[in-house]
Formats: structure tokens, sequence, C-alpha cells
């Protein structure tokens, strides 16, 4: 009865032990898939953000060129200059 509990023991010793390694070895797997997406994530928003505004396309640049230099929609007055005498 002893010698049953004994080899029972060993065989759940061993089953915990291999599902242990498994589970080790999809934990390994998932967190290398996440830290890589991660990576590439932040890879590709560093990329969209950094930069001038003509390297990310010609449509792009005008539109900021647009927004940044607009014209005056108001007319000024007119100048009354005065001669020197």
């Amino acid at each position: 009865m002893i010698a049953e509990a004994i080899d029972t023991a060993l065989i759940l010793g061993w089953a915990f032990a291999a599902w242990l390694l498994v589970f080790a070895f999809v934990g390994a797997i998932t967190l290398l898939t996440l830290a890589a997406t991660g990576a590439w994530a932040t890879r590709a928003l560093w990329r969209a953000t950094v930069g001038p505004s003509w390297a990310h396309g010609h449509i792009r640049a005008r539109t900021h060129t647009r927004a940044r230099l607009r014209r005056h929609n108001k007319r000024t007055a007119d100048h009354n200059y005065q001669e020197a005498a």
C-alpha cells in the first residue's frame, strides 16, 4: 500500500513537471510574441510621427503647408501717403 502511494506520488510529480514544462514553453512563446508585436506597433507609430511633413506623402505635405501658410483674407485700408516736402 505504501509502495502504491509512493508510485502514485512519483507519477503525479512527473505529470506536474511535464505540465509545468508545457506551460512554461507556451508562456515563453506568448510573451515573445507580445513583445515582438508591441515593438512592431511602437516602431510603426514612431515612424508615423517623426520626420518632416514631406516624408509622409505629397498630399499630407500640401495640406500641412496650406494650413501653415494662409493668405490674409482681410483687405487692408488704403494707405494715405504724404510726400515729404
